[in-house]
Parts: C-alpha cells; sequence; structure tokens
C-alpha cells in the first residue's frame, strides 16, 4: 500500500519552501467539514527514523498535515475498544505507531474533526509499517523483547561469598543441581588477584561488581567494565535450546545436563577466561541457567570426565521489567505473606526512608491481606470485595498492557492499562517525589485503582494509578506511593506482592 503522498507542484513546493503549518491553526468560523472531504484534506508520509529524515513505505513515524487546515484527533483503538490517541488538537505535526514484535504488520488508526454544530466526522487509514520478527523465547530471555537490549551483570547475590566465577566438577548429579559440584568461588572484586587466569594479566575494569555485559536483540554482544568502558564486542547465537535440559553433558554422563550452548566470538564475555589455562579465552558455554534473572554458564573441553575441572560464570539481570511482570506472556500476582514475619502485605511507612532498595527500614505498620476486612475505611466503598484474602490475585498481560485483578475465589474485581516508565534498567535511578536520588527502580502506571487494594492509606478512598517500583524480580514486586509533596518520613503507603505459583 502506497504511503508517501504525492503531492501537486504547487504544495509540494509549499512545504519545502516555507516553514510548516502552525499547530494552532483552526477551522475557519462557521466552516464544517463532510467525511469525504476530511478524507480528501488529510495527508501523511512516512518516515523510518524518529529525526523524520529518511521517507520510507514501511516506515513507523508519520508526519501529517490538512488541507484545508483542520484540527483533528488521530487515535487507533486497543483489543477492548478504547481509544488510544497519537495526536491531539492539530492540523499538523508527527505521530508514530511502533507495534511490539510479531504483531500485523497492517496497522489501522483514525483521523477524527468535530464540525462546528458539534457533529463529529471519522476517517480510518489502514497503513504498513515495519514490525520486527517475534524473538525465540530464549532470545526474549537473554536479550529482551522490549528493549532491545538486556543487560547482565555479574551475580553476586546467589551465593553468601558473593562468588561468580570459579572452577567444579564437571557432570556432577544432573543440569539442575550442578551447583553441588562447585570447589571455589571468586567475587569479582577479588578477580584482580586472578589475572594469571587471564590472556594479558592486565586488570581491565570487569574485575568490579559494576562491570556488565550488553545482549542485543541483533545477536550482537558488548562487555562493559564498571566505569563504563567498552572492552571488548562480539556475536552470539543460542544453539540447540531445551528448556527441559534436553542436552547431554559433552561426555554423555548425564543425559539431561544443560538448556543449551551459548556460542560467542571467542572472549567476549564478562572475564572469559578457562580457570588453570594460562590465558584461554572461551567462546561456547553450557547453560545451566537462564531465567529472567539468572543466567549460569559451564565451561569444559572435550573429553573432560566427571568430576575433572570446569570452569563456571554466574550473572544477573534486573534489566528487563516486562519479563519479570509478564514472561512476555500472562503472569500471576498475589499478595506477598512470606516476605515478613507477621504476614503483613499493604501499610504505611516514612518515605524515603532509605534508598537502593533499602525502603523497607522505614515501615510503621504492616497488615495482613485477611486483615483488610478491618481497614474498609480505606477503601472507596467500605465494602470487602473478596480481595482481603491471601488467595487474591492480579494477572499482569504483556500483549495487551491490561492487569486484572480477582478476589481470591478468582471473580474478576476490576481492570485497567498497565506500562513502566522512567525504568533504570534494573538500577535505582528514579528519585522520590521529594527529590531524594536513586530511590526507585521506576513507575508502574495503571489506570487508577486497577491493582490489588488500590487505596492510599489514610486518603479516604483514593484509589492510586501511579507506583514507585522500589522492588521488582521474576518473583517479587514491592511498590510505594506517595503525594506530590510528600516530605522524607512523611506517610506513604506500600505494597508488597508475589508471582502466584
Amino acid at each position: 500500500m502506497k504511503k508517501s503522498i504525492l503531492f501537486i507542484a504547487a504544495a509540494f513546493g509549499l512545504l519545502v519552501s516555507c516553514e510548516p503549518i502552525q499547530d494552532d491553526i483552526s477551522m475557519p468560523e462557521g466552516a464544517s467539514v463532510t467525511e469525504e472531504e476530511l478524507a480528501e484534506g488529510f495527508f501523511y508520509t512516512q518516515y523510518e527514523d524518529e529525526e523524520y529524515t529518511v521517507e520510507s513505505a514501511t516506515g513507523n513515524y508519520f508526519y501529517f498535515y490538512t488541507n484545508p487546515a483542520t484540527i483533528v484527533e488521530i487515535y487507533q483503538l486497543d483489543s477492548d475498544g478504547n481509544e488510544s490517541y497519537l495526536s491531539q488538537g492539530k492540523a499538523n505535526g508527527y505521530f508514530s505507531i511502533v507495534p511490539k514484535r510479531g504483531a500485523d504488520t497492517n496497522q489501522s488508526f483514525s483521523v477524527r474533526t468535530t464540525s462546528l454544530d458539534g457533529t463529529q466526522i471519522t476517517i480510518s487509514k489502514t497503513v504498513d509499517v515495519y514490525v520486527p520478527s517475534e524473538l525465540t523465547t530464549e532470545m526474549k530471555i537473554i536479550a529482551s523483547d522490549s528493549y532491545e537490549y538486556k543487560i547482565w551483570k555479574w551475580d553476586t547475590e546467589w551465593r553468601e561469598d558473593g562468588g561468580a566465577w570459579g572452577n567444579g566438577g564437571y557432570s556432577v548429579d544432573n543440569g539442575a543441581s550442578w551447583t553441588g559440584g562447585i570447589w571455589w568461588a571468586c567475587a569479582p572484586a577479588d578477580l584482580v588477584d586472578q589475572l594469571g587466569h587471564s590472556d594479558t594479566g592486565v586488570e581491565t575494569g570487569e574485575e568490579s561488581a559494576d562491570a556488565y555485559m550488553m545482549f542485543y536483540d541483533d545477536g550482537s554482544l558488548k562487555t562493559y567494565s564498571g566505569s563504563g568502558l567498552n572492552i571488548r564486542s562480539g556475536k552470539y547465537s543460542i544453539l540447540n535450546y531445551d528448556p527441559d535440559r534436553g542436552n547431554a553433558s559433552i561426555n554423555g554422563e548425564v543425559a539431561n545436563w544443560s538448556l543449551g550452548t551459548l556460542s560467542t566470538t571467542s572472549g567476549s564475555i564478562l572475564w572469559p577466561f578457562q580457570i588453570n589455562a594460562g590465558g584461554v579465552t572461551v567462546g561456547d558455554f553450557e547453560i545451566m541457567e537462564l531465567s529472567a534473572n539468572q543466567m549460569q554458564l559451564i565451561y569444559a573441553a572435550e573429553g573432560t570426565g566427571s568430576w575433572s575441572e570446569c570452569t563456571w560464570w554466574a550473572f544477573r539481570s534486573y534489566s528487563d521489567p516486562d519479563i519479570m511482570l509478564t514472561g512476555y506472556d500472562t503472569k500471576d500476582w498475589t499478595w506477598d505473606t512470606d516476605w515478613r514475619s507477621d504476614g503483613g502485605a499493604w501499610g504505611n511507612a516514612g518515605y524515603t526512608a532509605g534508598t537502593y532498595g533499602e525502603w523497607s527500614g522505614g515501615i510503621w505498620w504492616a497488615c495482613a491481606p485477611a486483615d483488610l476486612t478491618g481497614q474498609l475505611n480505606h477503601s472507596d466503598t467500605g465494602v470487602a470485595t473478596g480481595e482481603e484474602s491471601a488467595d487474591a490475585y492480579m494477572t499482569f498481560d504483556y500483549s495487551t498492557n491490561k492487569v486484572y485483578s480477582y478476589d481470591g475465589s478468582g471473580n474478576l474485581l476490576r481492570s485497567g492499562s498497565w506500562s513502566i516508565s522512567d525504568w533504570g534498567y534494573g538500577d535505582y535511578t528514579v528519585a522520590g517525589v521529594d527529590g531524594t536520588a536513586n530511590y526507585a527502580m521506576g513507575t508502574l502506571v495503571t489506570d487508577a485503582g486497577s491493582i490489588l487494594w488500590p487505596f492510599q492509606i489514610n486518603g479516604g478512598g483514593t484509589k492510586v494509578g501511579d507506583f514507585a517500583i522500589v522492588k521488582m524480580t521474576a518473583d517479587q514486586l514491592q511498590l510505594v506511593y506517595a503525594a506530590e509533596g510528600t516530605g522524607n518520613w512523611s506517610e506513604c503507603t506500600w505494597w508488597a506482592f508475589k508471582a502466584k505459583e
């Protein structure tokens, strides 16, 4: 389908020689427009870049104008028939249509104007736009389906000693319990004492807990020091991926050993050295764990026998919120009654009492789900709904960006849209409303009142829509709300959820 409108010579000359039509131009007094006139007077050009410099018949970025100048609204309909505005109150301007991977390349949008008598005139357009091919499951996990890349750091959290690289006995038990064979673990900071294993013997900055790798969805890989210096780059692919560990160990002694092979340009990952090998760099790794938050790798040379030495690596990522929240599908979350000894999952606290994940030190009071029936004065109706149950849950849907809340019996209570903004790729980069730096990982934006028990404490039934994400993993979601102007140690509301088993 042709997208770039061929303007008549005079109109084209006007466009290239004059300033674009100003946004504040409106219809002449007493004017009205018919559907046919709107269709004939609406023009657009597609571009492949956000700078609007390269025209493309399948571009995602649109410049539009109306002639005669007519104020229009441009919108799309979501799966529930709700309008999602692309542009409002303009006679010319810009908008974009950037579907998720795997979506239909044919996209529709509507253009609407209102005549002076109040009649609304609407036309619809169908366009071709660029849609990236859908990623495989394993690529979504390692590189993200939403953000074009995923950041992986050393995993200093999975062991008490902070070890993220070391050696162990190969093909011990099975892949799911390979860690039972670990002999020795080295924390990132201690790698400066292990330079005898590197190929240069020189410190590079990857010997830091802040060092990281960026896995891109096009199969490229970049590795950075803790200070952000690009150390090396390469390519990668995942071979023979099987979530049921259908790959045998290289010696054939364990049948269900690995999830597959991470094949990289040799020496491109963080500290890519085989242990006790005099600087040998590794390119192909057996994948022992690959999930939203963890990647664990092993290298053993061909012929390595059971309990003979292998090298292992452990990485973590909190970079991709969509996979943590939805699993790139639908994912259920329920009240987290486990993270505190009192079973509390909602309550109040002193705001910005801590930073970098230490917010919970300011908690004043916690309420277990079953005790919410005694807190109905905080709700908007004062009536129990069934969400006052440890079995109540929410479902976050990736494909529709909808969240649905259910009571303990599975009855739908409410629903709304969700999105995540201000995301710092897993780091605490969002300031509190009082200006405290590095307070949250990002913001969960919902239609107000969509989540479980969505009420501000002592707010007279005020329903909350925007939440500071103060902790987020594939297993835990902790949120805080404070109104603009809330000061340090003034009251805020908090929620704690866990992934539903």
